[in-house]
């Protein structure tokens, strides 16, 4: 528990979760909107794509898209770390949030095994996209998944009770 009160005492902590504005969370809060926004949508227009919904959109020229969901990834990281950190000693025990840590820790090497796999190999066929299409439905059920619990955090005290 050290770590996590150590944390939540932290001047960005202090911050975001005191700040008189009222700005500081809504802003970080925004943030972490935003860039989950980027990342589970743009990921499952490239994921319903490879699925092979629309297949009369060329497939290689989403490969531009990549860089707003690692922009958006970016984002959501630092964003979301800030929002834990200013209630380190809850939140970060919450299992909610641990099962949507899980989800994201798995979803991203998805993410980047599709994106090599799909845009970075010159051999890559779309006839032949068997583990593709695994890996394209395993992201639109893991990033939905992602957002649902991230919803349901803010309700956790009605879930479990507290």
């Amino acid at each position: 528990m050290g770590l996590l009160e150590f944390l939540e005492q932290t001047a960005l902590s202090t911050f975001i979760r005191e700040s008189s504005s009222l700005l500081a969370f809504p802003t970080f809060l925004c943030m972490h909107t935003l860039g989950l926004s980027l990342v589970v949508g743009v990921n499952s227009v490239v994921a319903i794509r490879v699925l092979g919904v629309a297949s009369s959109i060329p497939l290689q020229p989403l490969k531009r898209l990549y860089p707003f969901i690692w922009a958006g990834l970016i984002l959501s990281l630092i964003s979301g770390i800030a929002l834990a950190m200013a209630k380190a000693t809850t939140l970060m025990l919450n299992p909610i949030l641990l099962v949507k840590l899980v989800m994201i820790t798995c979803a991203v090497p998805i993410m980047w095994l599709l994106e090599k796999k799909v845009f970075r190999t010159p051999a890559f066929k779309e006839t032949e996209a068997g583990n593709t299409k695994i890996m394209a439905a395993a992201l639109l059920v893991l990033w939905t998944a992602v957002m649902i619990a991230g919803r349901l955090i803010a309700y956790s005290g009605t879930i479990f009770g507290l």
